[in-house]
């Protein structure tokens, strides 16, 4: 039970780096804590590499319970999760301005309004 459990964490990793790095790089978020360029791409390569490392730990897990049944299960579930964790990427891609991977319109991260101020235009 604890080997599994520590592959559902593995698992689980990429969802709560690749946002971490994505709101400390937006200076409309971080100010002027915000991640500079040396930062947001050495965060990206370790992201990189936790997430690898991972990924070999859950597929030496899965090889070790010896069923096909399973080999094939994992190998739908794995193909799901990546296509999910790479949409989440460029998601954060887009928000930290990479613009030429939008495709079609986006909202900005930076305009939001706040409930004390009233809309700039009156209502109808």
């Amino acid at each position: 039970m604890n080997d599994f459990l520590n592959v559902l964490m593995s698992l689980q990793l990429p969802f709560a780096l690749i946002p971490v790095l994505t709101f400390t790089s937006l200076p409309s978020v971080m100010h002027d804590f915000a991640n500079g360029l040396f930062w947001k791409v050495a965060g990206g390569l370790l992201i990189l590499l936790i997430c690898a490392i991972n990924m070999y730990f859950v597929v030496a897990y899965v090889m070790a319970l010896n069923h096909l049944g399973l080999y094939i299960g994992a190998a739908v579930l794995s193909v799901i999760y990546l296509s999910f964790v790479a949409y989440l990427t460029w998601l954060c891609l887009i928000a930290l301005g990479c613009s030429f991977l939008a495709c079609g319109n986006t909202v900005s991260v930076t305009r939001t309004l706040h409930p004390e101020q009233p809309p700039s235009h009156p209502p109808k």
